[in-house]
């Protein structure tokens, strides 16, 4: 029995992915990914909410057709139209024909551009319209650019159930149960919160607060996700994980976060590590570029408040690990942190300088002083980075 009951009306027929090492080809999976999709059966229509990937179909035809028990879906709500999500839209297509599927009228010209979609399959919905069910009600709320600018969430007034998609996701495969409170160890779930949200939501951060302000008028007792267990014990507390992170907001800790050809930038960092460690910072995270998983990373930057980048100059510009993940937070808008900058050299001294040009124009708290390692003489950087080290401590 692969589907199990989240209410008397909802079913949950999602599955898991513990293979997959890459999402989006790009982001470290270490606990895997769960695709979530539910069943919505009402006393006169029933609707399949979100999808899953088209490498899942065989299981996922079946966990659908286990929790129709012989009926046919009357429809399929399209939340979010990446193809994690959607990509079994063929299939279930070929499974019902006659089951319309909703979304917005941006959902449904990438339905149309991604799997050759006609008009006559679709039933359009605009903010706050409702779709009855019989007994119970689908209503749907815009909530653009969390993360693409078709994304809805469904709600079901009756029962207090938001289907969120992304929004209140995270990586990690279900081990057995799909509820939070069927579960020990949930604490991983909100790690992995840390970097799902790090990796692919961080530029959206003003979309999430406008997302979260509009369902906060709902009465909301369980989140659907469709990444991650479904929230019912802990919906207060991911939805201020959530709200944290939109705004910026962090604990205190310190990440150090560096790129070393031949280990004297790497000593700095070690050297300045050791310095916070000795004046009572408890909270410290190394991570050198080269080797660190980009979204553990990611996810450290969103937990805590405080940063540190290290660098050596390469062909006068900085060394292309430390290159890629600057330029990955300023992307994402990087804001409300105290950060300091590092650099080593051996005639060029460029890299501290492009490390705070690389800030500038951020809502950071860039730090003094930025220290400089001359080749291999660390004893006459070890001011500098002593001076570091207490201004961190003082910012904290």
């Amino acid at each position: 029995m692969n589907v199990r009951s989240i209410t008397g009306r909802v079913k949950y027929c999602g599955v898991n992915d513990r293979s997959k090492t890459l999402f989006e080809n790009l982001w470290q999976m270490p606990l895997g990914v769960s695709y979530n999709s539910y069943m919505v059966r009402g006393s006169a229509a029933s609707a399949l909410i979100d999808g899953c990937e088209v490498a899942h179909d065989n299981d996922y035809s079946a966990r659908v057709l286990e929790a129709l028990d012989g009926a046919c879906p009357d429809f399929l709500v399209v939340n979010h139209v990446e193809p994690d999500h959607t990509g079994a839209v063929p299939m279930l297509r070929s499974l019902f024909p006659d089951m319309k599927i909703v979304g917005n009228a941006k959902t449904v010209e990438m339905l149309k551009g991604f799997y050759g979609l006609t008009d006559d399959c679709f039933r359009i919905v605009a903010d706050g319209e409702s779709l009855s069910l019989g007994d119970i009600t689908l209503r749907f709320f815009l909530a653009p650019m969390v993360h693409w600018p078709e994304t809805m969430v469904t709600y079901i007034p009756e029962e207090g159930v938001l289907f969120s998609g992304d929004a209140f996701g995270c990586f990690g495969a279900l081990d057995g149960a799909v509820t939070d409170d069927a579960m020990d160890g949930i604490d991983r779930y909100f790690d992995e919160a840390y970097r799902y949200y790090g990796c692919i939501v961080a530029k959206y951060g003003r979309f999430v607060q406008n997302a979260i302000k509009k369902c906060s008028a709902l009465d909301i007792k369980i989140i659907c996700s469709t990444h991650g267990p479904v929230w019912r014990a802990n919906v207060s507390r991911i939805v201020e994980q959530y709200s944290r992170m939109a705004a910026w907001e962090a604990d205190k800790g310190v990440v150090i976060a560096y790129g070393s050809m031949y280990g004297h930038t790497a000593a700095m960092a070690e050297e300045l590590a050791a310095m916070l460690a000795e004046r009572g910072v408890r909270t410290i995270r190394l991570h050198d570029l080269s080797y660190a998983a980009k979204g553990s990373v990611l996810a450290d930057v969103m937990r805590y408040d405080t940063l540190v980048v290290a660098s050596p100059t390469y062909n006068g510009e900085l060394f292309p690990p430390v290159a890629a993940f600057v330029s990955a937070l300023v992307e994402r808008g990087i804001e409300n942190r105290t950060v300091g900058v590092m650099g080593s050299y051996t005639w060029g001294p460029m890299a501290a300088k492009k490390l705070a040009a690389a800030f500038e124009g951020t809502k950071v708290n860039l730090l003094a002083p930025a220290p400089m390692l001359k080749q291999n003489l660390i004893a006459d950087a070890e001011s500098e980075i002593t001076a570091l080290a207490d201004a961190i401590v003082s910012a904290l």
